[in-house]
């Protein structure tokens, strides 16, 4: 292994860990003012008018909707029941991504080295 080689090892690992870092920071960020803004009584006051709301709708709409069961907003049930599906998830797709794009990146680079390399 190269100098040149452990260095841009050293480089990709260091990307990655700050995007992993900030996927985690952002959510656990999301999460934290998305529950102070949504677990207060005038929200769930406002959920329960929507939910009055769609009770209420005309039999001859359009479009028929269920009254939805949960007595809270999805999005907080969402981020405070199932906060760690959530979390795993974003990590596992932003590596994924993270993978893809520097595997194509590796591969431009590594092409424009051999193509210098044949030019006399």
């Amino acid at each position: 292994m190269t100098y040149r080689s452990w260095i841009g090892g050293v480089i990709w690992l260091v990307a990655y860990v700050a995007l992993i870092a900030a996927v985690i920071v952002s959510l656990v960020d999301a999460r934290n003012h998305t529950l102070s803004q949504m677990d207060t009584p005038q929200a769930q006051a406002e959920w329960e008018t929507w939910r009055q709301a769609v009770r209420d709708q005309p039999e001859s709409a359009p479009v028929k909707r269920r009254v939805p069961k949960s007595s809270e907003p999805p999005l907080v049930v969402l981020l405070r029941d199932y906060f760690g599906v959530c979390l795993a998830a974003a990590v596992m797709f932003s590596s994924l991504l993270f993978g893809v794009i520097s595997f194509m990146v590796r591969g431009v680079l590594r092409s424009e080295e051999k193509r210098s390399e044949e030019k006399p």
